[in-house]
């Protein structure tokens, strides 16, 4: 019985190591297989993906939109921020159960501070203006014309705004106002910021006229940008003459994003006067005509006299003799020659026929 008990034990051993064998190999079976590729259409290929310069504004009307929405939150949110410290009136009603969300809601409208929502859009409309000149760039490169390399002056322009976002932020212009004075042992303004000024004046003046200079349709570009670097040097004397006033500190502020939103119009302006160009939409001044300018008086005469001087010196000295054939054959040829001459060579001539005269 012992014999038949072990049997039947074996065989149920088998059973269950086939099973496990069988379930083992059922279960990696789908994993050995290979997986199918995702489908994508033609388009998700980087290659065919649009380029940043079609999503830009290029009509009047999509521009004009694109202009609005930036000056209406730029100015709304500036309003916002100086409108209790301006005025003196509160903007949210102080009390109440949402008292200390109220608060903390004026924290992160303060305009004395970048570190607010105006300051949150300065960086990024600083970002946008930076991002456009750099796709200007793009598109300047591959004009045919521009042998001098005048395209890397957008790059340099885009350079600036970034240095520009970073000084909202980090007070590089202090560092630099302080190096020149240790350098140059000049004061310039409150802790070295006039030179600072001058150094960033002198910066873009000369990049944004390299920039802009070349373009058809340049016209707005310059209105935006000009606008924009009045922002910021009006933001710059405020700071300049701000010592401890509030509402000084408060318009140096908000000049300082104004100018950020002013740049970016800038940009946009240039994107879609570059973008006009490529496609041959922009507007040429027309050409005039040019009229034949009429003979004056004294030329004229001299022609005449010419004319009426050279015909009895060409039959006396080119009259052929009586008979010779070869003579009248070569006088006709002449004659036909003569009918040609120049005005240089018709001087001549009358020249000649005088000093003949005189002989």
């Amino acid at each position: 019985m012992s014999s038949k008990g072990s049997q039947r034990r074996d065989q149920r051993r088998r059973l269950v190591v086939s099973w496990n064998r069988s379930a083992t190999g059922a279960g990696q079976a789908p994993a050995s297989e290979p997986r199918s590729m995702a489908e994508y259409s033609r388009e998700a290929h980087p290659e065919h993906q649009s380029s940043p310069a079609v999503l830009l504004p290029t009509g009047l009307g999509g521009m004009t939109l694109a202009i609005a929405a930036i000056l209406i939150a730029v100015s709304g949110a500036v309003t916002v921020a100086a409108w209790e410290p301006v005025l003196g009136r509160p903007l949210f009603a102080d009390g109440g159960r949402f008292a200390a969300t109220l608060r903390a809601v004026k924290g992160c409208l303060d305009p004395r501070s970048m570190q607010s929502l105006a300051g949150w859009l300065t960086q990024s409309m600083l970002v946008l203006a930076a991002a456009v000149a750099l796709v200007v760039r793009l598109m300047r490169r591959y004009r045919r014309d521009d042998y001098k390399g005048r395209f890397r002056a957008w790059g340099w322009l885009a350079g600036l705004f970034i240095v520009t976002s970073f000084a909202t932020v980090v007070p590089i212009g202090r560092v630099v106002g302080a190096a020149i004075v240790d350098a140059s042992s000049v004061p310039f303004g409150p802790a070295g910021l006039g030179w600072w000024v001058a150094v960033a004046a002198v910066a873009y003046g000369v990049v944004s006229l390299w920039a802009v200079l070349p373009l058809h349709e340049r016209g707005a570009t310059t209105f935006w940008l000009v606008l924009a670097l009045s922002a910021w040097g009006g933001s710059a004397a405020f700071t300049w003459l701000a010592a401890g006033r509030d509402r000084l500190v408060i318009a140096a502020q908000a000049a300082w994003t104004m100018g950020a939103a002013l740049a970016a119009i800038a940009m946009l302006a240039a994107a879609r006067s570059v973008i006009r160009e490529v496609r041959g939409l922009c507007r040429t001044p027309a050409v005039l005509p040019v009229k034949d300018k009429a003979p004056e008086p004294a030329d004229q005469d001299e022609e005449a006299e010419a004319e009426a001087a050279e015909t009895p010196a060409e039959v006396d000295a080119w009259e052929p003799a009586d008979g010779d054939s070869q003579g009248s054959d070569f006088s006709t040829d002449t004659g036909q020659e003569h009918r040609h001459l120049s005005k240089a060579e018709r001087k001549r001539l009358k020249k000649l026929a005088r000093m003949n005269r005189a002989a």
